[in-house]
């Protein structure tokens, strides 16, 4: 029993890809499989406006024929897990034409397989249902290319891949349930393949860090933030956590780059940076967005400590030559219960560093505004 315990543990500790040993590596050879590459990816990111203005219908079009299905009604039950699939399969469709199919994708697909075995979803039931969903979406996808058939027949090529490669991963979680010991066979063999990628992935992790860095600051660039963005948001969900998104910008910086010249300018950026990973904690990610705009993720804090963070970075900053400069700085949050999409809480962040920015015109001081908290905070 101790034994089994301590595997168990093991388990709740790991994402499903991981349980299934599906590393990135294997997540590109599948892709490479089905004939998956950069040029669907970017087809499909052309038709997202045009399903997003028409997810609604897509779904309920979809639902329509599904609650006609005897079988699927005995399934689906109540009125409560109705409202909770509805939602549950608009985030599914909007996913599809995202852009990003990595390890975070491949998981919530596993997630689905698991889900649906574990309720006694048939095989027969998901491919017929994933069959319709593809024919409500050619015609989507379809319309979204205006008469344009080259370009019709490459995105409606793109999104029948991309359900081959959803297809592959839902059976992955059904086999697994029923075939679990087979994968012991191929311990051996992957412990050894398991290091190799471990020294490869160290030697790509270096590269990779240092084109997501920012030079000056020494932060995060404005491509690691979305990327760390939208991680964080997937596991602030996964484990029902809160996360804060600090944005702000820096009052009378155009001032000083204009009387002192930009070498000064440069250095109070640099400044900034310093103060900002001064102030964070090691969980917490700083990003220079651009310009004189910066973004510090903050997984596991509510408003109010993101709050005093505000303040300990302002102060940091003010410890040194500011040459008049100040923040303007908006903070926005999601979860514990209800989780924003990465664009949502951009845009709150940069709606509530607004607020600010207005209210630091009248005297230039520092100033700070939540995005569900109208009232002032310098």
């Amino acid at each position: 029993m101790e034994d089994f315990s301590s595997h168990s543990g093991q388990l709740t500790g790991m994402t499903l890809a991981e349980q299934l040993k599906i590393t990135e590596r294997d997540i590109e050879q599948r892709k490479e499989l089905i004939g998956f590459y950069k040029d669907d990816e970017k087809a499909l990111v052309e038709c997202k406006s045009h399903i997003q203005e028409n997810l609604e219908q897509i779904v309920d079009e979809f639902y329509n024929y599904q609650r006609s299905v005897r079988e699927i009604q005995v399934l689906i039950g109540d009125a409560e897990t109705f409202r909770r699939l509805h939602g549950s399969m608009k985030r599914y469709v909007s996913e599809l034409f995202e852009g990003y199919y990595d390890s975070t994708y491949v998981n919530r697909r596993l997630r689905i397989g698991k889900v649906h075995n574990s309720i006694g979803v048939s095989p027969k039931l998901y491919i017929s249902s994933l069959s319709r969903l593809e024919a409500i979406l050619y015609r989507y996808v379809t319309d979204a290319c205006e008469g344009d058939l080259t370009k019709a027949f490459r995105r409606s090529a793109a999104m029948r891949k991309l359900l081959m490669l959803d297809i592959q991963l839902v059976f992955d979680t059904y086999i697994n349930s029923m075939m679990s010991e087979v994968l012991v066979a191929k311990d051996e063999l992957e412990n050894y393949a398991g290091t190799l990628e471990q020294t490869v992935a160290e030697r790509t992790r270096q590269l990779e860090e240092m084109s997501r860095s920012d030079g000056l600051t020494k932060l995060q660039n404005q491509r690691s933030f979305y990327e760390r963005l939208r991680h964080e948001i997937a596991v602030a969900e996964r484990n029902e956590t809160s996360l804060s998104l600090v944005y702000f910008d820096l009052n009378k910086f155009k001032d000083l780059n204009d009387k002192k010249g930009h070498r000064e300018g440069d250095a109070l950026l640099a400044r900034v940076g310093h103060a900002m990973l001064e102030t964070a904690r090691t969980s917490d990610i700083c990003c220079r967005y651009g310009g004189d705009e910066f973004a510090v993720i903050m997984p596991g804090t509510d408003w109010t400590a993101s709050e005093k963070f505000c303040d300990r970075l302002q102060a940091c900053f003010d410890k040194g030559e500011t040459h008049g400069v100040t923040f303007s700085m908006g903070v926005s949050e999601t979860g514990p219960d209800k989780f924003s999409s990465m664009d949502e809480l951009v845009t709150q962040g940069d709606e509530a560093m607004y607020r600010a920015k207005a209210a630091s015109r009248i005297d230039g001081s520092h100033q700070m505004r939540h995005y569900l908290k109208p009232k002032s905070k310098k």
